[in-house]
């Protein structure tokens, strides 16, 4: 007979029940009290929770810019389109396609594909008519059944000496002007207003019902509920240098669950205002808490406003203000919050060389086509390292990489400016003007060089980029169009550019 011996352990609770466990005993309840006296908590007041917010909301349109409504567009493609952004390659193939039996040899010639396009084309249309390139030298009439489609109304608002977008829109009484937009997201803090919009008639009186903020590893409002362990508030240091932390941790530790949210309807009734692509104004806001009591809900006063009160001191700054609207405006813009974000179509790297006092453009992607990174980009950076064949020979200059572009400082209508120049080439026997760039971006006219603005370039060096996004608009309809986007760059680009050069000959006689 087989006997088994099973040994289990079971806890016993120390109690019977649970009330004692959940009545908060404390030990020294007059510690407590005084801990509640030192850090001040006796000075409050009881207030309940808030209930109800009753406000008057007013909807002032943004109009149109250039038949383009901010209502029912994305604000990133009014701002940063134009008018070619409607050739793409598989139009412009079409379109030269459609129009080469009208043309002459002549024209066929001038208005051909000449360069390599971007995979999968390749050179596969090298020779064939460039549909852009007809449109450009007007050799199309505007009412072509190719251009079906083609709105060639919509201006471009890029500058290219200061590699920025500026817009400017209207909005009631004021004018919203976007300046120094980098390309990118457009929100409420991309525009300055010149006044306030001015009052409406249509403003209407709501009622809504506050919830309570909700966010990864917010405090809870209920004493026996578990915050998220996935998100450590502690866990962040207090950094001065990014605020959003610093903020985010004050908001935490100091205000717990005592924030609130309350929606803004849209225009309804009579009204016939967007809901977005507008100046929301705030006016008489009314808060009702559990307590039914009702408090009147201002807006902080922010830099250049007076203070909210006898006793207040001015705002020096504050979040979610437009300059020059007032206090409880705010600009919505209907923005494209996923777009599809096509490959980069160009790229180029600007640097400031200190010690030749120049900017170098480098053209790494023009049209989808790599530029920088052939044999001969590669070979140039080796000119000037030692090859022990101990074999010298002169140079007058090493190589330049191709592609690469200086812009010198030159008075022009001060302030000064920097004008793209022509690179000569010493090493073939005679002197040779490099070809110029092959980027749209920085192309320079017949009469003088591409020209950038003193300050547009800072001195760790910035990136252009250009490519094609697309989004959909309030109604439905799909909005194309080509970002140009700069962003800062960790160091300059360098040059090895020396002169006066003895270099090891690679191949001694």
């Amino acid at each position: 007979m087989i006997v088994e011996w099973l040994r289990r352990l079971e806890p016993l609770a120390p109690y019977g029940d649970l009330e004692r466990g959940f009545s908060q005993e404390v030990a020294d309840p007059l510690w407590m009290l005084g801990r509640q006296w030192q850090l001040g908590e006796h000075t409050g007041e009881d207030a309940g929770a808030p209930v109800g917010l009753t406000m008057s909301v007013a909807h002032t349109p943004i109009e149109p810019l250039e038949g383009q409504n901010p209502a029912r567009k994305p604000a990133e493609a009014i701002i940063e389109g134009s008018t070619e952004d409607w050739w793409t390659v598989g139009r412009r193939i079409r379109v030269g396609r459609a129009v080469r039996r009208s043309l002459t040899d002549e024209q066929r010639t001038k208005a051909a594909f000449k360069n390599e396009l971007p995979a999968p084309y390749g050179n596969a249309f090298v020779g064939d008519v460039d549909g852009r390139e007809v449109w450009r030298r007007k050799m199309i009439p505007a009412d072509h059944p190719a251009l079906e489609g083609f709105n060639p109304q919509p201006r471009d608002h890029w500058d290219k000496s200061r590699l920025r977008y500026d817009a400017r829109f209207r909005a009631g009484r004021s004018t919203l002007a976007v300046k120094d937009h980098s390309g990118g997201d457009v929100d409420w803090y991309t525009a300055d207003a010149d006044q306030p919009v001015g009052p409406r008639s249509d403003a209407a009186r709501v009622e809504v019902i506050p919830m309570r903020l909700q966010y990864p590893g917010a405090p809870l409002p209920r004493i026996w509920q578990i915050e998220d362990h996935m998100v450590d508030i502690g866990g962040y240091p207090p950094d001065r240098s990014h605020l959003a932390t610093a903020l985010l941790i004050e908001l935490v530790t100091d205000h717990a669950g005592d924030w609130f949210v309350a929606p803004v309807p849209a225009p309804f009734g009579k009204s016939r205002a967007p809901g977005m692509g507008a100046v929301v104004t705030l006016a008489d806001v009314e808060v009702r808490n559990t307590f039914d009591e009702i408090d009147n809900l201002t807006v902080p006063p922010g830099e250049g406003d007076d203070p909210g009160g006898p006793g207040d001191p001015p705002g020096p700054w504050s979040l979610f203000r437009t300059r020059g609207l007032s206090r409880s405006s705010l600009v919505l813009w209907p923005t494209a919050a996923t777009p599809m974000t096509g490959p980069v179509l160009d790229d180029i790297a600007f640097g400031v060389d200190e010690d030749a006092n120049l900017i170098w453009a480098v053209e790494e992607r023009a049209d989808g086509v790599p530029l920088a990174s052939g044999v001969e980009a590669r070979k140039a950076l080796m000119d000037g390292r030692s090859t022990g064949t101990r074999e010298f020979a002169w140079m007058p200059t090493t190589t330049l990489p191709p592609f690469w572009h200086p812009y010198r400082g030159v008075p022009v209508d001060a302030p000064e400016v920097f004008e793209q120049g022509v690179v000569r080439d010493f090493r073939r026997g005679r002197f040779e003007d490099r070809p110029g760039p092959v980027s749209d971006l920085i192309d320079s006219s017949a009469r003088k060089g591409h020209l950038l603005d003193l300050h547009a370039v800072p001195y760790q060096g910035l990136r252009l980029e250009r490519r094609y996004m697309l989004a959909r608009c309030t109604d439905g309809m799909p909005a194309l169009w080509r970002q140009r986007r700069t962003v800062p760059l960790l160091a300059p680009p360098a040059s090895h550019l020396r002169f006066d050069v003895f270099q090891e000959d690679p191949s001694p006689r």
